[in-house]
């Protein structure tokens, strides 16, 4: 039986893959993503702030969704591309439980986000006449308090109750970077209190809020086909598609990661899944809400119009 060792002073990261003649394209592919990723998104801040026209709730909490992205890819793959500069893939213990706070809030604030920005939509196409007297200023800043005070005391609880474990003497995480499944592989005590709050936090605001999206698209739907002019219908739809294909990509990669049965070792697909939505969901998010989004579109070739004629 290995020996315990309560709080070692530093973890390994074993990276995506075992076979080091894959590290130099996965750096180069990583850094591409994440330098796209943060320009994508800060594309989005900077347009919203600056165009009039998208002063709108919606546009306000798409701009907090960027923010989460850019923190959320920003909490990961730096550390994983400094190790492998440095040929060293040590993490010390404080900077393992500060990762994994820092990302496990992340995630539940992005997903109570999510929630909330199909509420809105709810309210903006179920609701016209009342939308503006619903979703106010005032509550719009009080949303995005709560789902980030919110996301940052569940991200507390789960730190503080995984890092209250005892680690064994071998102190390899089979991932690349401290997740909560790959770290509790690692303990040599009793996890079923950890496991346990894991599944209830899946259940009360994974599911939870997965059903509430489900319903309010439901009935979204529902309001969408009842309306006459096919302009009418497009012109709604189009408000939607980005956030559902948003929430579907999220929560299809959340799910399979966390809800499947855990076996004794975190494998090769349990670390593909936590690539695509640690690191490519913060990318796919600004070109979904881009590309697929006419008003985002205008915004920002007026913007780049703005910037080219100011630099002649």
């Amino acid at each position: 039986m290995e020996r315990n060792q309560s709080h070692p002073a530093k973890f390994f990261l074993c990276g995506l893959l075992y076979h080091s003649k894959f590290e130099v394209p996965i750096f180069y592919l990583f850094t591409f993503t994440y330098l796209m990723s943060l320009i994508g998104n800060l594309t989005i801040i900077v347009t919203i702030s600056l165009s009039s026209s998208l002063q709108t709730p919606m546009y306000f909490f798409l701009t907090n969704l960027s923010i989460l992205d850019i923190c959320c890819i920003s909490t990961t793959v730096p550390k994983m591309l400094y190790n492998f500069v440095l040929g060293s893939y040590s993490i010390t213990f404080h900077e393992c439980a500060i990762q994994l706070y820092l990302f496990t809030w992340i995630e539940i604030t992005e997903l109570l986000l999510l929630t909330y920005m199909a509420f809105d939509r709810y309210i903006a196409i179920c609701k016209p006449l009342h939308y503006t007297l619903i979703i106010t200023r005032r509550v719009c800043f009080q949303a995005v308090i709560t789902v980030w005070t919110v996301g940052a005391f569940s991200s507390g609880v789960h730190t503080l109750a995984t890092f209250s474990l005892s680690f064994c003497v071998k102190q390899e995480i089979n991932h690349f970077f401290c997740e909560i499944p790959p770290l509790l592989k690692l303990s040599c005590t009793d996890t079923t209190l950890n496991e346990m709050l894991t599944l209830v936090t899946d259940v009360f605001l994974g599911i939870m809020c997965f059903v509430f999206i489900s319903v309010s698209y439901f009935f979204i739907l529902s309001s969408i086909a009842h309306i006459h002019s096919a302009e009418g219908k497009k012109k709604a739809a189009s408000t939607c598609t980005s956030h559902i294909m948003v929430v579907l990509i999220f929560y299809g990669t959340l799910f399979i990661a966390y809800v499947k049965p855990q076996s004794e070792i975190f494998s090769n697909q349990d670390k593909i899944l936590s690539v695509m939505y640690a690191v490519f969901v913060p990318l796919l998010n600004p070109l979904i809400y881009t590309l697929r989004n006419k008003d985002m579109t205008q915004s920002i070739h007026r913007l780049v119009s703005k910037i080219t004629l100011s630099a002649m």
